[in-house]
């Protein structure tokens, strides 16, 4: 039952957000008018395959990834409502509104997840840890945590990534709000564990009123929006190798491993964002490779020559495989 149930979870996942990736481009398309000719959630040998008007909608049995085939997409064509005929806006739209999509639907599902979580944490004091008495000297409870260092105190989420960013073994500044008196103080973190430190603070529960709700989920997604920025940032500046990234089969296993639907539903954003910034990278064979594609015909004013632009894609499709399969390969080596 265990495993019929974590196989639903990962094929849900991984699937629903294929579907929205691919309905974007599907959208679009009928949107401008572009012929679409399949439809197509999942590869190999098809468990689903109906035509409706002039689309085949199909699903294959692998659920990582999908597809939408365009007439004129990969062969230039004079039928009418090819997409290699659309205006060059057009086709730059359809091309990335599939990576659109999942950027939207995280940023839209991770606001609702923290407006609705059970309870909203205050910024301020309700209880020091005895572990953390003796370096938090001058904080009281009922402070308000207003600033630490240089990182404004906004929600609780605030505090943990001022944390990070600060020295672990040096004093952090602190500004706080105590009977409408700004003070500030010097305190030292309290190691909770090897190399991981806490401010030692229990934090007052908020109001759940609509617009406390509305306040601490807008500056939680914007700080769920900072740490993907900051994992991008570690990724293109070489502070994160490629044996650290996760593939299919290692999302699957952290798929797995979640428990409850917050966990799941957190899980289920941060893959979607994942996905459609990855698809938005200039790299042949992904939509920002065709993007980019269209950018360089623009400034041409005419496109590449079709047996270029074609070499250039499966170069790219090529390596990106090469890369999925070492990525998968990683996965398995760590998983067993």
């Amino acid at each position: 039952m265990n495993f019929f149930i974590n196989a639903l979870k990962i094929i849900f996942l991984l699937g629903f957000l294929v579907f929205i990736h691919e309905g974007g481009h599907f959208l679009a398309a009928k949107w401008f008018k572009v012929k679409v000719e399949e439809f197509s959630i999942g590869f190999g040998p098809k468990i689903f395959n109906k035509k409706r008007k002039e689309t085949v909608y199909s699903i294959g049995c692998i659920p990582f990834g999908g597809y939408v085939k365009m007439t004129g997409e990969m062969e230039k064509s004079d039928q009418e409502g090819a997409f290699n005929n659309a205006k060059l806006l057009h086709r730059i739209i359809i091309v990335s509104a599939g990576a659109l999509v999942n950027i939207i639907f995280a940023i839209i599902v991770y606001f609702i997840l923290m407006f609705f979580a059970n309870y909203n944490v205050s910024t301020v004091v309700g209880e020091i840890l005895p572990e953390a008495k003796e370096n938090l000297i001058g904080i009281q409870i009922n402070d308000q945590i207003l600033q630490i260092n240089d990182t404004k105190i906004r929600v609780k989420s605030d505090i943990s990534k001022a944390l990070r960013d600060s020295e672990k073994d040096e004093d952090i500044s602190v500004r706080v709000k105590r009977n409408n008196e700004i003070i500030n103080l010097n305190v030292k973190p309290t190691e909770y564990t090897d190399g991981v430190y806490i401010l030692g603070i229990i934090m007052r529960e908020s109001s759940v009123g609509f617009v406390d709700r509305l306040y601490n989920s807008f500056f939680e997604t914007i700080n769920f929006l900072e740490s993907i920025g900051e994992s991008l940032k570690l990724l293109f500046t070489g502070n994160v190798g490629i044996e650290q990234m996760t593939g299919p089969i290692g999302i699957s296993e952290i798929v797995v491993k979640t428990n409850g639907v917050y966990n799941f539903i957190y899980l289920l954003c941060l893959v979607s964002i994942s996905l459609g910034i990855t698809n938005l990278l200039p790299i042949p064979a992904l939509d920002g490779g065709r993007i980019l594609l269209l950018i360089i015909e623009g400034i041409r004013g005419k496109a590449l020559k079709e047996e270029i632009e074609l070499g250039i894609q499966s170069a790219g499709f090529l390596l990106l495989i090469l890369f999925s399969l070492y990525v998968s390969y990683k996965d398995i080596l760590r998983i067993f």
